[in-house]
């Protein structure tokens, strides 16, 4: 059983969203490593150290688990379990499967996640990723690409791999295949969807927040899908400032009882 006494910071774990890979939390990782959590970033299949794999939503979801009780053991503390976009709908059906309260998870924060997706609309956002790749600007992390997401955005980004094109197609399936509201009721732990202003993936986030059983949702008033990547700065304080808060939430029952 997870030991919810305060204490060090707990753990984090870091999921990535569609073709880049770990190195999109380069720039969390300072900032949470100077609050004192352990940081897992791991890679999903077909991205990253791993694009020679394929895609597949059983290994993405034994990936996450795997990197959460990892971390679990590692301090004997509860995991937060932080996703973005693909990572974000992955890790909330991760965190549905592998533990609440009185096991390895303290807490999830999905950010640019709080969409449930059909087939229909998967393939078509999946055409737009795909025809995107066309503009010669955004082609191989060109000038639009910096322009979007800025010089060290894009570094981060870019620097761990960018998977191929054809991951799209079976990441934006599996996404398709969650049901997003049925794996949150399943949820006990403290569950926080965390989007930019101008994330385009918040268009079900008041339902999905209450199907969880201890869900909320926090809309920052900076940013974009990309929000970790465009403003890091104020994206960390408040990452900070969400665990921290999931923290006192779990610990006051122990310190209760």
């Amino acid at each position: 059983m997870s030991d919810l006494r305060p204490g060090a910071p707990w753990p984090v774990v870091l999921i990535h969203g569609t073709r880049t890979s770990h190195s999109q939390w380069d720039l969390q990782l300072p900032a949470l490593r100077a609050a004192g959590h352990h940081v897992l970033t791991p890679d999903l299949p077909g991205h990253g150290g791993r694009r020679a794999e394929p895609f597949t939503l059983e290994v993405a979801l034994e990936t996450i688990a795997l990197a959460v009780r990892a971390g679990h053991a590692r301090t004997g503390a509860p995991v937060h379990l932080v996703g973005s976009s693909l990572g974000g709908m992955l890790a909330i059906r991760a965190a549905a499967d592998v533990g609440s309260a009185a096991g390895p998870l303290g807490g999830l924060v999905a950010c640019g996640a709080a969409m449930q997706p059909g087939p229909r609309g998967a393939r078509l956002y999946g055409r737009l990723f795909t025809v995107a790749e066309l503009v010669p600007g955004m082609r191989d992390g060109g000038w639009m690409f910096r322009q979007l997401l800025g010089a060290d955005g894009a570094r981060a980004y870019l620097r761990g791999g960018r998977a191929d094109v054809s991951v799209v197609a079976p990441a934006f399936a599996a996404a398709a295949s969650l049901d997003l509201r049925a794996d949150l009721r399943r949820i006990t732990v403290p569950v926080t969807l965390l989007h930019g202003r101008g994330d385009q993936f918040r268009m079900h986030e008041r339902e999905l927040a209450a199907a969880a059983e201890r869900g909320r949702v926090e809309v920052l008033p900076y940013g974009n899908h990309m929000v970790n990547l465009v403003a890091p700065g104020r994206f960390n304080a408040d990452l900070l400032r969400v665990l921290a808060r999931t923290e006192r939430a779990q610990q006051e029952p122990a310190q209760e009882s």
